[in-house]
């Protein structure tokens, strides 16, 4: 049987759907690894990375980018204090509102991802400049979708329920 481009075309697609899956799930394990080897949580690493990336932030700013309630930022903010990864201080505009800021130290400490991110650096250099333009542009879709797919689920907030049968 010979095969058309659409029945190419679908493997293609299907693989890549497979694709993500594994690198989705392989990269939550690196994560929730990483968290452990600093004794923390995969959201409390997140936002230290939310905290490194974008500057200092309200405790309700944080808690509404990672999608938490007020005292589970509170409880997140406490570990990372006791894990010296982040400070809080009252804002000097308004003192009702604390502000959490990364640690100046934590860029300076033991680093758990420099080795993939030494990986991803040698994976990189054996692409040409217009597949790497490919790539900023799928990643930058990938991420945007994830953004407003996430967004809907925050705001939907409906439980999971699977069929089950009674017993």
């Amino acid at each position: 049987m010979v095969e058309t481009t659409n029945d190419v075309r679908s493997a293609l697609i299907a693989q890549l759907a497979d694709l993500g899956e594994q690198e989705s799930t392989g990269t939550a394990l690196f994560h929730q690894t990483a968290a452990a080897a600093y004794g923390v949580g995969v959201v409390d690493m997140k936002a230290l990375s939310i905290l490194l990336a974008e500057g200092p932030q309200s405790a309700g700013s944080l808690g509404a980018a990672l999608g938490l309630t007020s005292g589970a930022v509170t409880g997140l903010v406490d570990r990372l204090i006791a894990h010296k990864m982040a400070t809080r201080s009252q804002d000097p505009s308004d003192r009702r509102r604390t502000i959490i800021s990364a640690d100046p130290t934590v860029r300076d400490g033991d680093n758990v991802y420099l080795s993939i991110g030494a990986a991803f650096s040698e994976l990189h250099s054996g692409y040409t400049t217009e597949e790497l333009e490919f790539l900023v542009r799928y990643l930058t879709a990938s991420i945007e979708i994830t953004r407003r797919e996430t967004a809907a689920l925050q705001r939907a907030r409906l439980p999971m329920t699977r069929n089950r049968r009674d017993t």
